[in-house]
């Protein structure tokens, strides 16, 4: 049976063996007694507690969507309707694994994601596989962009691409030039060396030209190239990652790299990945800026911080050369356990491009990706698009995560819950028809005179022996998921079953949430992006109840909206 919401159960202790050993598993690696890393695993299959601030520091630029193109035109090789896919993210095709997004590019009035995807799974490796968007939100599968196992260099997995306007690189102006990890076993005898490709067709497909920073010192570590143009200075930077540091270069062409710098931490981790070093304005909380920061971005392992792996930040400057962080603390971008191998982008034609960015990330975690039941052919999927502003929030600053404004144009029946007043016996009475298993629910919680109830638990996806657990504990400003009993054949690993927690500032009397639903996953956004918590979960396609009560007092519940996706995949216009 679904435990209380009141009371979770805490299971396992946290990750009891080193990093490297607990992330990606290959096709290659799959004998007793191997090391694993994260990147050993590419080609297979996708998929501790630490309190995350909203309210205030803790000190601490694709992949593959389920869509007809056109309507009602399955595109090759996609699967029949699946009741239990997800409806609105996006997931890998029948059978087939998805994991790393790639950043995305603006191609005129088009957005371009690319992503990892392994159709043979678990054999093989990884593909570059693309999908095109208009909004952002709904997105139509293009096929494979840059294969697999062409090359002596083997597969191809996480890089980035851009648009060379100015011809740097001597493929035409505006080809698009990609700089991605490949093995590379023939690039001066090392694994992990960045190979470009180029496109002459809006990324529709690449062409090889080669190795161009091969790992001549044999690191173990040398992956997940991020490249930007860096006007100042006039060249290309790369972010790359290396054991125990984010190594910085530089090149005039994107052909000839020099290492310039290094940012080294060990705050999550020894190894940090999938880097992305971007500017944004800081916004005070009246709206005005003054000032611009720099902001790395990467992935990393939170273990000793009482967390899993997740994506972590820091604030700085950067001159070209060397970034400098405000504090050599961070913090984490989502308080889940699933919001890994983000990338981040701005739209180059908004009219201010440094007031926002956005964010995707693959929704798994490596220490149990390979655990999770494979029900409805599909092996992995992509978080929502996420945009997100830097601003103060009780003097720290912080980018604050939000759902895109147009995001409910997925959902297709919606529903209004009335005002009431939730407490001890009296619980909310939800609007006929309310429960689903694809769904947005937003609504607002009032604090009713001085003080908050001890507990608020809204429970999802719920049956008579499922649920995932949402407990607002507003008096100590914290926000917890348990999800341990979502559903059947969950993985029985620690990192799966502990509970999340983040925090967030309820004291002024009002919380507001934003919770997405989708067939394996909930992405939970709070206070208008001032936390955030992605994870998976297990629940059976049957498990659709809603419950929202109190305990230890009263609160007020306003502002419900249920919008519910009906239409299954591939049966309208929309990722997943």
């Amino acid at each position: 049976m679904a435990g209380r919401c009141g009371k979770p159960a805490r299971s396992g202790a946290g990750h009891d063996r080193p990093r490297a050993e607990r992330m990606r598993i290959g096709a290659k690696a799959l004998t007793s007694g191997t090391s694993y890393t994260r990147r050993t695993t590419l080609g297979m299959i996708a998929a501790l507690p630490m309190v995350t601030s909203c309210g205030r520091s803790l000190a601490g630029s694709g992949t593959a969507p389920r869509v007809p193109a056109p309507p009602g035109a399955p595109v090759s090789g996609t699967p029949a309707v699946s009741n239990g896919r997800p409806r609105y993210h996006i997931t890998a095709p029948a059978g087939g694994w998805i994991n790393d997004p790639q950043r995305p590019l603006k191609i005129g009035d088009t957005w371009t994601l690319w992503a990892l995807d392994n159709p043979t799974y678990p054999a093989g490796g990884t593909n570059w596989r693309r999908w095109t968007s208009k909004d952002m939100i709904t997105w139509q599968d293009q096929g494979i962009a840059i294969p697999r196992n062409t090359t002596p260099f083997g597969d191809v997995w996480s890089g980035s691409t851009v648009i060379d306007s100015d011809d740097t690189a001597g493929f035409g102006r505006g080809a698009l030039v990609t700089l991605v990890t490949m093995p590379a076993p023939d690039a001066g005898g090392q694994n992990q060396s960045c190979a470009l490709w180029y496109s002459l067709d809006e990324g529709a497909s690449f062409t090889f030209h080669g190795i161009v920073l091969p790992n001549y010192p044999g690191y173990k570590d040398f992956r997940d190239p991020t490249i930007f143009w860096h006007a100042p200075t006039r060249r290309w930077v790369m972010t790359l990652s290396e054991a125990g540091k984010i190594g910085i270069y530089t090149s005039p062409n994107l052909k000839r790299w020099t290492y310039a710098s290094g940012f080294v931490s060990d705050v999550v981790g020894r190894i940090m990945e999938c880097s992305h070093l971007f500017e944004l304005h800081l916004y005070d909380a009246d709206g005005k800026t003054s000032e611009d920061k720099w902001i790395l971005l990467v992935g990393g392992n939170g273990t000793k911080r009482g967390f899993t792996v997740g994506t972590w930040y820091w604030l700085g400057d950067f001159d070209g050369i060397t970034f400098t962080p405000t504090s050599p603390n961070g913090q984490w971008l989502d308080g889940g356990a699933d919001f890994y191998a983000a990338v981040v982008w701005t739209d180059p034609v908004a009219a201010d491009p440094l007031a926002s960015a956005y964010s995707i990330a693959w929704m798994s975690n490596w220490d149990y990706a390979n655990e999770i039941p494979v029900t409805h052919d599909y092996r992995g999927q992509l978080s929502l698009v996420r945009r997100l502003r830097l601003q103060r929030v009780d003097t720290v600053p912080r980018l604050l995560s939000t759902p895109l404004a147009a995001q409910n144009i997925v959902f297709d029946q919606t529903l209004i819950g009335q005002d009431q007043t939730i407490g001890e016996g009296s619980d909310y009475v939800w609007p006929a028809g309310a429960g689903a298993t694809s769904c947005r629910i937003d609504f607002t919680l009032s604090r009713i005179g001085e003080a908050w109830p001890a507990e608020v638990c809204l429970s999802v996806r719920k049956s008579d022996d499922f649920s995932t657990q949402i407990a607002f504990k507003l008096r100590d400003n914290i926000v917890s998921l348990k999800r341990d009993a979502s559903g059947p054949n969950a993985p029985d690993v620690s990192a799966w079953k502990q509970d999340r927690s983040v925090s967030c500032d309820f004291s002024a009397g009002a919380a507001t949430i934003s919770l997405f639903i989708d067939s394996g996953s909930v992405e939970l956004f709070l206070n208008d992006g001032a936390a955030s918590m992605s994870e998976l979960i297990t629940a059976p396609m049957t498990a659709k109840d809603l419950k929202l009560t109190a305990v230890g007092g009263s609160a007020k519940v306003s502002a419900v909206t249920i919008r519910e996706r009906t239409v299954r995949w591939p049966d309208a216009h929309a990722a997943g």
